[in-house]
């Protein structure tokens, strides 16, 4: 009895090792896979794009920041830019995704849900943003709320993705 319960133990320890030894090779993977994602060209330009979105939401948020607005046109074009940039980093990101093998999609299915999860948020304040800057004489305080809103999300996205690189 004693040694059947030794025996069982030691199979249990074992396989306890092994499944230990495999999760920890396909988390070395997968942090290798995410460094090497990180310095490839379509990661650097759609972070440039990312960039530009948050740098002219910063810009209107200035703008707009005494709740005046000076210059309609100019805060629209700043609107038409970080439009534009979500349109090229969605683009960018398709493009991707169609060149990725389905395991490594697979791989990547937690974190793409969480970016999915975040575009959204982005979306509905963009989506919010344009509303308020169609009308002909645009809300300066209502601009202000949803590109202070969208500048929080950018900044927040960005120091998740300044953890992910440490």
């Amino acid at each position: 009895m004693k040694k059947q319960i030794l025996m069982i133990s030691m199979v249990i320890v074992v396989v306890l090792l092994s499944v230990g030894s495999i999760a920890a090779q396909d988390s070395k993977k997968m942090k290798m896979d995410m460094a090497a994602m990180m310095k490839s060209p379509h990661h650097l330009v759609m972070m440039a794009y990312r960039h530009n979105v948050l740098t002219f939401a910063k810009s209107l948020r200035e703008m707009t920041a005494g709740g005046k607005l000076e210059d309609v046109d100019l805060a629209r074009n700043a609107f038409a830019e970080i439009k534009h940039s979500m349109e090229k980093m969605g683009e960018i990101h398709q493009s991707q995704m169609g060149k990725m093998s389905a395991e490594k999609r697979e791989m990547m299915k937690p974190m793409m849900e969480k970016m999915q999860a975040e575009k959204a948020i982005v979306n509905g304040h963009i989506i919010e943003l344009e509303k308020a800057l169609q009308v002909a004489t645009p809300n300066a305080l209502e601009v202000n709320k949803h590109v202070a809103a969208l500048v929080m999300q950018l900044e927040k996205m960005d120091k998740s993705d300044k953890k992910m690189k440490m």
